[in-house]
């Protein structure tokens, strides 16, 4: 019981961070709404956790918590590939510009 009181209410905190990103502009709305899915599910979740065994049976796993374990798995684990390839593009982007920066702004060294 006190483990789902905690994710009821770091969930409702999730979402009023959420909220306070949108409203200084540093998230969008379909982030916002994103988010708040996704805790209101974690609530869901915590408050029915029977209903996650239908869930995992209907997908052939034996218990609702296995099925929530590998569905967060994958998430996480396409979530680190969509970073590292935003983050190879950003890379390159960098070299390019810099040796756009370096081409048009050569600095003269002399040798003494």
């Amino acid at each position: 019981m006190m483990f789902q009181l905690f994710l009821v209410a770091f969930s409702l905190y999730a979402i009023l961070r959420s909220v306070k990103q949108y409203s200084r502009k540093q998230v969008s709305r379909y982030w916002v709404v994103v988010w708040s899915v996704l805790w209101t599910t974690v609530i869901g979740v915590a408050l029915m956790p029977q209903a996650t065994d239908r869930i995992a049976a209907l997908a052939g796993i034996g218990r609702g918590a296995d099925l929530l374990v590998y569905l967060a798995v994958t998430f996480l684990l396409y979530a680190v590939l969509r970073i590292m390839v935003r983050q190879q593009k950003m890379s390159e982007e960098i070299t390019e510009l810099v040796r756009s920066i370096a081409i048009d702004h050569p600095k003269h060294h002399h040798r003494s």
